[in-house]
C-alpha cells in the first residue's frame, strides 16, 4: 500500500530505527513477526490519513530499503530524514540540507591511522540493524551509501583513540564536526552539525514550519525536538530520556521498542481518523481516547478549529497545569 503523500497540513509521523525499530543489542530488521504487526499500524496510520516515514543517523539507502520491508510505501514514495538531517528524501525529491565539505579529508586522515595501526580494509559495510555485519576482528570498514557524514566500522580500541583524535584533528583543521562513539558497538560516526543533535532538530522544525503537522517517534534525546518549535515527540517505553523530557513528551508509551512504536501509530490514526468512521476505535473527540502517558503539554491545546491537535503547540508544558497520567484499556 502506497501511504497518504506529505503535503503541508497533513500529519507525518517519522519513526527512529535503532534502539526503536531495532533493538541495539539484536541484529538485523525487525523479525517477520515484529514487521507484520508494524505493517498493519502503518496501515492504520494510512488508512486515517497520516503520513509515515523514517528519521535516522543512518544512510537514505538503508532507510528507504527497511522502509519499504514495514509497508511503509515503495522507495522514493515516504519520507526520510537521513544522516541525523543531513540528507533529506521528501516527496519523491532527494535534497541534501547539510554539506559536509571535510568529508573527503577525514575519510583520509582515518584511512592513513588504519594503516599506521596495522588494521586491513574491507569493503564499506552496511549497519548489522538493516542485515550487514561488522568487519572481522583484524579489519576496519566505512559504513556505505554515506553522503554527508562519515561512518566507520572497526575494534573498539581503534574507534576510542581515533575518536579523540578525530576531535583534536578537526580543531586545528578549523573542520566543523562532531564525533559520535560507540565503542561498544565499534562503530564511529562523524557529522558536520555541531552540536550533534542540532541537525536532526533543524530539519524537523523546518518541516513544522512548513506546514506539516510532524510526530518524531524515538529511544533517546537524540530524537527530541524542545517545546516551541510545533513537532510533537513520542518515546517508547525502554527510552534514555531524562524524567523531565519524558513528562514533557506528546506521548511516552507503555511498551517498548517496535511494540511502543505501534502504540504511537494506533494513538495518532485515532486522532486522525473523522469521527464516525466505524472502525470501532473512537473518535479524537473521547474523552478516553488517549493512550499511554500522555503529558500535560497537550491539554487546552487539544483540539483547534478543525478539531484537530494544535501542532504550535509544540509540546510546550502548560503554565499551572498539573501532570495527567491517563490510560485506556490495552
Amino acid at each position: 500500500m502506497t501511504g497518504p503523500e506529505s503535503t503541508p497540513g497533513g500529519t507525518v509521523v517519522l519513526l527512529d530505527v535503532n534502539g526503536t525499530l531495532v533493538p541495539h543489542d539484536t541484529p538485523g530488521p525487525p523479525p517477520p513477526r515484529t514487521a507484520d504487526r508494524l505493517a498493519r499500524a502503518v496501515s492504520l496510520a494510512h488508512g486515517a490519513g497520516v503520513c509515515v516515514g523514517l528519521c535516522s543517523d543512518s544512510p537514505l539507502e538503508q532507510l528507504l530499503a527497511l522502509g519499504h520491508h514495514l509497508g511503509l510505501g515503495p522507495p522514493g514514495r515516504f519520507p526520510v530524514v537521513a544522516e541525523n538531517g543531513a540528507v533529506v528524501a521528501w516527496d519523491g525529491r532527494l535534497r541534501p540540507t547539510r554539506p559536509f565539505p571535510h568529508r573527503a579529508a577525514v575519510r583520509a586522515v582515518v584511512s592513513r591511522w588504519a594503516r599506521a595501526a596495522g588494521l586491513r580494509q574491507s569493503e564499506d559495510v552496511v549497519g548489522p540493524e538493516f542485515g550487514g555485519g561488522r568487519p572481522p576482528g583484524d579489519a576496519w570498514a566505512f559504513g556505505a551509501n554515506r553522503r554527508s557524514s562519515v561512518s566507520v566500522f572497526a575494534p573498539p580500541d581503534p574507534v576510542t583513540a581515533w575518536a579523540r583524535s578525530l576531535t583534536c584533528w578537526g580543531r586545528r583543521a578549523g573542520a566543523r564536526l562532531t564525533v559520535d562513539a560507540a565503542p561498544c558497538h565499534s562503530y564511529l560516526g562523524v557529522h558536520s552539525c555541531v552540536p550533534l543533535r542540532s541537525g536532526k532538530r533543524r530539519v524537523l522544525a523546518e518541516l513544522a514550519r512548513a506546514g506539516h503537522r510532524v510526530v518524531m517517534v524515538g529511544d533517546s534525546l537524540a530524537d527530541w525536538v524542545p517545546p516551541g518549535t510545533g513537532v510533537r515527540c513520542a518515546f517508547v517505553a525502554d527510552a534514555n530520556v531524562p524524567a523531565a523530557v519524558r513528562g514533557a513528551c506528546w506521548h511516552a508509551a507503555a511498551r517498548p521498542g517496535a511494540a511502543g512504536v505501534e502504540e504511537v501509530l494506533r494513538r495518532v490514526a485515532t486522532e486522525e481518523r473523522p469521527p464516525g468512521s466505524g472502525d470501532g476505535t473512537g473518535s479524537r473527540h473521547d474523552k478516553g481516547g488517549r493512550r499511554g502517558t500522555g503529558s500535560h503539554h497537550d491539554a487546552g491545546s487539544r483540539h483547534d478549529t478543525g478539531g484537530r491537535r494544535d501542532p504550535s503547540s509544540g509540546g510546550a508544558p502548560s503554565s499551572g497545569a498539573d501532570e495527567r497520567s491517563e490510560t485506556e484499556g490495552r
